[in-house]
């Protein structure tokens, strides 16, 4: 019995990525390795693509379903199934499981009459309970690292073969994906991996080992596609492969499991792949586990001791960024509004089965994590999940005429109570006891979370960069899970980290004489205690409006007194229209005189932050420079400005009842991506800066109003012919 290979790929594009880089990775990466693999019809794999990429090859390139369908025919490519928009599947209701998975289901079995036996698992998350739903949707087997096989107890001589698991008497079988071979493809010489593969059917006679990973290996990750066309790599892989048949054996996962009995029965603990737990730990855990993983490798221990060492839980991505929490805790709340809308009589199925599909769209992976892959960090990708969850809740609350509506629940389940506030236009989320922010601020004409920004923080690789700068070198390592290259100089000054989310109405006490940039770079002294402190919220509904009153007495430091100090912040929100309004009342009793700045800071991401057609005006103008998103800038005495979005068609307008300093600067984050260190804009901070000294007993109040939808009903302003520009930057 010959040795066997068993052979797949996994291709992908999240949702909202941009339609030239599915282009380029079609053409470049699928296209092309499907071309090669043609040429040898002896050769045989499984391939998977998530319900994403199918759709836009349908649309784009259709003549790839009828090569496909060609080598499906002849038995040369076994199609996986799969969760349709590739969620990880862990961290979504069973009912959107199996509702995934059936999607992609139905859909390879309309477009290749073919009932799919084996799946792909996003990011191979892998939690011991969903055997039982991928049995009851028809699905038997899965490819699973060598990692989480490992930390169940295996040795590396027990893995070439599959196993048997089960939840509740629901059965599959787990294929262990051997790492040594994820690394060897495409990056060895095919003679390397060859040599490897008869090593192990000597050791192994009649055994398998099984290769499994992503597709864009071949042609997408940077000087891949040089490597593997240009240079030839790829048909000196396949022409090695066919040589030796008389020993070896190209099959796919569902021959293997066919023709190979089950080593045993195995239970693996919550895993993932090897580099996503180190991935999902905190920044000082990343480094911790670096540094040991290091001191065992020196010591000559570590693959030996490799399956007692391993890092985090993807769900740690959830505590480790509030932002990824934020967003699958709005999905979980659309996921539970479907749930009540669907058990509604007479409801109109092609709505419910649309605002279904942008529920799934909306649990794409990609936006809710970061590593070296992973898109949290990201705008583009986050803005895509948000809009299509905003769109799948505004399809249910028309369903079920629902659209006006508060709730106090813990939306983001930390313990404490939040309140969304929802009309027809917008709504919005506040967060009391987190400083009183509006955490989720969604413009339902537009589709868009305004306040979708993140948030400057320690990433464990910023050491690397920190190295790589007092080095002064800029190479790139072969291997892309340990690249230090950087896309532009400078990016260590960038190292700024916030201590709270960046979202709008966070209140801030400065020492006056604060320069705009010790704002910019995170340097200001905060005075205060009201950032992060827990406010008292209080609710008033009348025929009109919600009025949420949050109420903190907090501190402010003057010298070396703490000074008592109540803040009032009233949200005042419409049941019909896009504005809100609140009104700030600050009292102190202790000193005769406060001489502290107030500045009540907004966030707002509008993406692309040099584009011409994203512009910034104060009271009505725009400036003749830095006017972009982008640019850092001061402005007073001034009492409005605006954000404009011409090609979304939004704008955001914040009018304020007094003149004061108006500071803006840009969110950059600094993160790593496959192609090395980058910085990302990740939203703009708008400061409004007074300068009003606070007298005891005398209540300071300051009012804003708050507009944000479509560009053509912002109200004109022309408070001002042009405003002083005091500092620019």
């Amino acid at each position: 019995m010959k040795f066997k290979l068993a052979f797949a790929l996994h291709n992908h594009q999240p949702v909202g990525n941009f339609s030239a880089v599915f282009e380029e990775a079609h053409t470049k990466c699928y296209d092309a390795f499907i071309s090669e693999l043609k040429k040898y019809p002896e050769l045989k794999i499984s391939l998977h693509q998530s319900g994403i990429l199918w759709d836009w090859q349908k649309q784009h390139h259709p003549e790839f379903f009828s090569d496909i369908g060609e080598m499906v025919d002849r038995g040369q490519v076994e199609l996986l199934s799969g969760a349709f928009y590739e969620p990880i599947l862990t961290v979504i209701p069973d009912r959107d499981k199996i509702g995934q998975l059936n999607s992609l289901n139905s859909f390879l079995k309309s477009h290749f009459e073919v009932q799919p036996r084996g799946m792909w698992l996003a990011e191979r998350v892998w939690e011991p309970h969903l055997p039982r739903v991928i049995n009851q949707c028809g699905l038997s087997y899965l490819p699973l690292d060598d990692t989480h096989f490992y930390y169940a107890g295996l040795r590396e001589d027990q893995l070439y073969g599959s196993y048997i698991t089960e939840e509740e008497g629901h059965s599959i079988t787990l294929l262990p994906i051997l790492k040594e071979l994820r690394y060897l493809i495409p990056f060895g010489t095919p003679e390397k991996i060859i040599e490897f593969l008869r090593d192990a059917a000597a050791h192994h006679p009649g055994g398998m080992a099984v290769y499994a990973d992503d597709g864009e290996k071949f042609g997408v990750w940077p000087e891949t596609y040089k490597h593997c066309y240009a240079d030839g790599w790829m048909e000196r892989f396949l022409n090695i492969l066919s040589e030796n048949s008389d020993w070896l054996e190209v099959v796919s996962l569902g021959q293997a499991v066919e023709e190979n009995p089950p080593l045993g029965r195995i239970y693996l603990p919550s895993a993932s792949y090897s580099e996503m737990l180190h991935w999902a730990l905190p920044a000082d855990g990343v480094e911790a586990y670096e540094e040991f993983e290091n001191r065992l490798k020196e010591c000559n221990l570590f693959y030996e001791n490799e399956r007692f060492v391993r890092g985090g839980h993807w769900r740690g991505f959830l505590t480790k960024y509030p932002e990824s929490n934020l967003m699958h805790k709005k999905m979980l709340v659309v996921s539970k509004v479907y749930e009540e809308v669907s058990k509604i009589d007479s409801i109109d199925p092609e709505q419910l089965a649309k605002a279904r599909n942008f529920l799934y769209a909306g649990q794409c992976n990609c936006a809710y994590w970061h590593g070296v892959f992973g898109g949290l960090y990201l705008p583009h990708l986050r803005w895509a999940i948000y809009n299509k969850l905003i769109r799948a809740e505004k399809i249910l609350r028309q369903l079920c005429d629902r659209e006006i509506f508060y709730d106090f629940e813990d939306f983001d389940y930390d313990g404490f109570r939040e309140i969304r506030l929802g009309n027809k236009e917008l709504s919005i989320t506040v967060s009391p006891h987190k400083g009183g922010q509006i955490i989720d601020w969604s413009c339902h004409n537009s589709n868009i979370n305004l306040v979708d920004c993140m948030a400057r923080r320690r990433e464990g690789y910023h050491k690397k960069l920190l190295e790589l700068h007092s080095s002064g070198q800029n190479e790139e390592t072969q291997s892309i899970h340990n690249s230090v290259s950087a896309k532009e100089n400078g990016l260590e000054r960038l190292l700024a980290q916030d201590d709270y989310l960046r979202r709008p109405l966070t209140e801030h006490f400065y020492q006056e004489g604060l320069e705009l940039d010790s704002f910019f770079g995170g340097n200001c002294k905060e005075l205060g205690d009201f950032v992060n402190g827990a406010f008292e919220p209080s609710f008033v509904e009348s025929d009109e409006s919600y009025r949420l009153i949050l109420s903190r007495r907090g501190h402010v430091w003057y010298g070396d007194f703490h000074c008592p100090l109540k803040l009032d912040k009233e949200i005042i929100f419409p049941k019909h229209g896009n504005s809100i309004q609140v009104v700030y009342r600050l009292l102190q009793n202790n000193l005769e005189i406060m001489p502290v700045n107030f500045a009540v800071e907004f966030d707002y991401n509008l993406l692309a932050p040099e584009a011409e057609n994203r512009y910034v005006k104060i009271d009505g103008q725009r400036p003749s420079e830095r006017s972009n998103l982008g640019a850092i800038d001061a402005a007073g005495p001034a009492s409005s400005i605006s954000l404009n979005d011409e090609n979304q068609q939004v704008g955001i307008q914040i009018i304020s009842d007094q003149s004061g300093k108006i500071w803006r600067v840009p969110i950059y984050s600094v993160s790593i991506s496959e192609s090395g260190f980058e910085k990302v804009y990740q939203g703009t901070s708008v400061l409004f800066l007074f300068d009003n000294s606070l007298v005891s007993g005398r209540e300071h109040i300051i009012k804003f109003d708050i507009y944000t939808g479509p560009l053509d009903s912002m109200p004109a302003l022309n408070l001002s012919e042009q405003p002083a520009v005091t500092e620019a930057k």
